[in-house]
């Protein structure tokens, strides 16, 4: 470069050429700063917050996914358990159903033995006390024959015969009917014997006849 402090008049046509240039040069440059020429815009940079910012959304977003599926999958694990837990439900009152029932029938059984027990109790009782008790049995016996053949008989205890002189002489007298003692038939209770039938009237007999019809196994003969 050709020094600058040469007298213009004493430089060479060159040098006068190149200081002019660079001198042109640099006021254009300044100028074009001077003048206001927009910069070009810069990009920002990404820091360390904007990359925090990022993850957290993703880690959200990640997390929101997550939950949604594993509601969906509690969700299916729970109606799963719910039906097996009311099927076991359903069995176990059908079982206490079935349970309930059994002992509803025990319960009424043991009820009915109970009220037979009392009132066997209570029926020897009275043929203990009360002796016309057999006069009534008798009569049905009778009345329960279809016909009268010859010879007839009725066969009671002995403590019973002078009972049935006393209180059915003239149906005896009438139809003739032989009373008979027999030791085997307790007190209150008789037999009817005709030529061909037999009405069996005995305590023991009309005890089992009514346990039968309740379905009952209740032994006069206990106590």
């Amino acid at each position: 470069m050709a020094n600058s402090n040469i007298p213009k008049e004493q430089q060479s046509a060159y040098e006068r050429w190149e200081m002019a240039s660079f001198s042109d040069l640099d006021h254009r440059g300044r100028g074009m700063i001077a003048g206001g020429q927009p910069k070009k815009k810069e990009v920002p940079s990404a820091n360390a917050a904007d990359i925090a910012l990022v993850f957290e959304a993703t880690r959200k977003d990640a997390y929101n996914k997550g939950m949604q599926e594993g509601f969906a999958a509690g969700m299916a694990q729970a109606k799963e358990l719910a039906q097996a837990e009311r099927e076991q439900f359903l069995t176990l009152m059908n079982a206490f159903s079935h349970a309930l029932e059994s002992s509803d029938e025990q319960i009424a059984e043991d009820v009915l033995s109970l009220a037979l027990d009392i009132a066997k109790s209570m029926l020897k009782i009275k043929l203990n006390v009360d002796e016309k008790v057999l006069l009534p049995v008798v009569l049905d016996a009778i009345h329960y024959l279809p016909q009268i053949q010859r010879p007839a008989r009725i066969l009671v205890h002995h403590d019973d015969m002078h009972l049935l002189r006393a209180h059915m002489a003239d149906e005896i007298a009438n139809d003739h009917w032989q009373i008979h003692e027999d030791s085997s038939i307790e007190r209150g209770g008789c037999l009817v014997e005709t030529g061909a039938n037999q009405v069996d009237a005995t305590n023991a007999t009309r005890w089992k006849r009514i346990t039968e019809a309740l379905a009952q196994n209740n032994d006069w003969l206990l106590p």
